[in-house]
Formats: structure tokens, C-alpha cells, sequence
């Protein structure tokens, strides 16, 4: 892509989903590493990376399919998914931990970051996958921030070259 160069942060995870199909760019040669991804975007991305196949649409929407195999599977709760809106790190971290099937009952005490003890970013960071922000001498991760393109990138490539 003309904008993730051998020198981008997120180089080797775009490059190789990339390779494999797992995402596409735009038709003007660029990736966006920078922009924001939806909801729905990031829900189909972690939901393939986790093993789950394509899901036709349900609705207009072309991410509604996988939204109802995330709510009959249990990995969404909520009624009132905005499909376009953008995903914070908390929301890609449930769902990433659920779609993995992540033990979430047998975690360390010692919590990693300082700003959420959510027991799904917890796992998650335990397996690797997700990391936060470390400065001062404190880790946080930063639960309502939304993710990039980029972001989301290392952390599917990360779901898909997890082992148990």
C-alpha cells in the first residue's frame, strides 16, 4: 500500500493479511492505517481471524450477518449495535476474547493495566494479543479509545497466529 511503508509500526501485520485475503486497501492503492475502523468492520476481521466463516448479510447492512452468529454465539449482549460507528479498544477486546473461547475464570490477580480490570482485555494480554500504553511507570489501556485500522490489523494478525 503506498501509505504502509517497510518502515510502518503495522508493516509485517497489514502485509501479511493482506497476502492472505483477510483485508483489502483502497482503490486508490492506500490502506488508511491511521483511520478509524467500525464496529462492524472489526467484528468481521475478529470473528474470520477466530475461525468463524463468512456470514451472508441478514440486513442492508453487510456486516449484519455477522452480528447475528456474534449475538447467537454470545459474543454481543447488547441490543443497540451501531454496525457503523467506530469500536473502542474494550469493545475489540470482548469480542476478540469471546470469539477466541479465552479462559477468562483462571487469570493472575495481578491486573496489567490500571484503567480497566476487565477480565476479557485481561486475557487478552495474558495471550498476547493485546497490549497497552506503558508511561510513567503505569500501564493503561485505554478501554473507550477507538482503534485504527492499523490497530486492528496487529491484533488479528495476533488472533490468527495465537496457539493455545
Amino acid at each position: 500500500f503506498t501509505d504502509v511503508g517497510s518502515g510502518s509500526w503495522c508493516y509485517k501485520y497489514v502485509a501479511e493479511l493482506s497476502d492472505a485475503n483477510v483485508i483489502s486497501g483502497y482503490s486508490n492503492g492506500s490502506f488508511k492505517p491511521d483511520s478509524t475502523v467500525s464496529y462492524g468492520a472489526a467484528l468481521k476481521l475478529i470473528m474470520l481471524a477466530a475461525g468463524y466463516p463468512e456470514q451472508a448479510p441478514t440486513t442492508k447492512n453487510v456486516f449484519s450477518g455477522y452480528l447475528a452468529k456474534a449475538r447467537a454465539d454470545g459474543l454481543v449482549s447488547r441490543s443497540n449495535v451501531n454496525l457503523s460507528a467506530p469500536i473502542t479498544r474494550l469493545q475489540v477486546a470482548q469480542l476478540a476474547a469471546g470469539a477466541l473461547r479465552l479462559d477468562i475464570n483462571n487469570l493472575s490477580s495481578v491486573k496489567p493495566f490500571t484503567d480497566t480490570a476487565d477480565v476479557y482485555v485481561q486475557a487478552l494480554n495474558a495471550a498476547g494479543i493485546v497490549e497497552g500504553y506503558f508511561n510513567n511507570g503505569t500501564s493503561t489501556f485505554r478501554p473507550s479509545n477507538t482503534l485504527t485500522r492499523g490497530q486492528v490489523s496487529a491484533i488479528v494478525w495476533r488472533m490468527q497466529n495465537y496457539r493455545k
